[in-house]
């Protein structure tokens, strides 16, 4: 089983060893040389690549893959970053895709796609497109990848956190950390190993066509979340700060709760780690034994 990872960076790599584990023969693109070794150690035969240059795919790639799973990052940068990878990037891998023989192709998204501010619960139909660059470059991306092929699975992740990885619990635990306003905006996560095993699950090719939120079962407020990190580590709760302008930010300020009923309805998923507090509390055991890996970059 040939699959190729587009963008193995933090999730890709994860992915690439597990795959390498159930058997494929793993091949990861990443635009730069500068982990190649690393991959190659790990089993995952690199490609350097960039998905912004429409002549490259023809160049490098043969079309010979019967797993595809575009995993690509912005790398943290602005929105032209941003509309380069996943608006010209999509395009160009979308053009690829209609010549390759792959018999299945799972886009790794965001549940940054949706928009609400109130607090409720969304599904994979509730997406909000309302005057935002961002988020519009993302649907239409994902659109590029769905019209590609009949074959397409959409995973609309959640915030990713697992070694290494965390925004807010390493926060706290660099003692960094602020509670934005009154602390009870939602906090949607998922744990990186559950991404992954969700991610192979839609790969098969058994005509699971669609998009599926890939997050875990409880959203927890920003308050909640710190009181349990607080508890748990006998530290003290981060101190309360303004709501952060919308303008220093990429992505929307949003409050919602994820479901993730369609991906277990659907594909069977069980949660490894059916909550923060699980995948946590292993990440904290790690911490504590001095065996935190340091991630690779996306």
């Amino acid at each position: 089983m040939r699959t190729l990872i587009i963008g193995c960076g933090y999730v890709g790599e994860a992915l690439g060893r597990r795959l390498i584990a159930l058997g494929h023969d793993v091949t990861g693109i990443r635009r730069s040389s500068e982990h190649n070794d690393r991959l190659a150690r790990l089993g995952i035969r690199p490609v350097n690549l960039d998905i912004t240059d429409e002549t490259e795919f023809e160049k490098k790639l043969d079309g010979q893959y019967d797993r595809i799973v575009l995993a690509a990052s912005s790398s943290r940068g602005g929105k032209e970053a941003y509309r380069k990878v996943y608006g010209l990037g999509s395009k160009h891998i979308a053009q690829w895709l209609k010549t390759a023989s792959a018999q299945s192709f799972v886009l790794i998204s965001s549940t940054s796609v949706y928009g609400q501010t109130n607090g409720e619960w969304v599904s994979e139909n509730d997406a909000d497109t309302t005057q935002n660059i961002t988020t519009n470059i993302l649907l239409e991306a994902e659109q590029n990848i769905l019209d590609a092929g009949p074959a397409v699975a959409i995973l609309r992740s959640s915030g990713i956190y697992g070694p290494g990885r965390g925004h807010l619990f390493l926060q706290f635990m660099n003692g960094t950390a602020a509670i934005e306003g009154d602390g009870k905006r939602f906090l949607n996560m998922v744990h990186l190993d559950d991404l992954v095993e969700a991610t192979i699950l839609a790969l098969e090719p058994v005509g699971r066509r669609g998009i599926y939120n890939i997050t875990d079962n409880e959203p927890v407020t920003q308050l909640n979340f710190f009181k349990w990190l607080s508890e748990t580590t006998g530290r003290p709760m981060p101190p309360f700060v303004p709501e952060p302008s919308p303008s220093t930010r990429k992505r929307r300020i949003t409050n919602k709760r994820v479901s993730n009923k369609l991906i277990k309805k659907i594909f069977g998923l069980s949660h490894s780690y059916p909550t923060f507090r699980e995948g946590l509390t292993q990440e904290l055991d790690r911490l504590a034994n001095g065996k935190a890996r340091q991630p690779l970059s996306p």
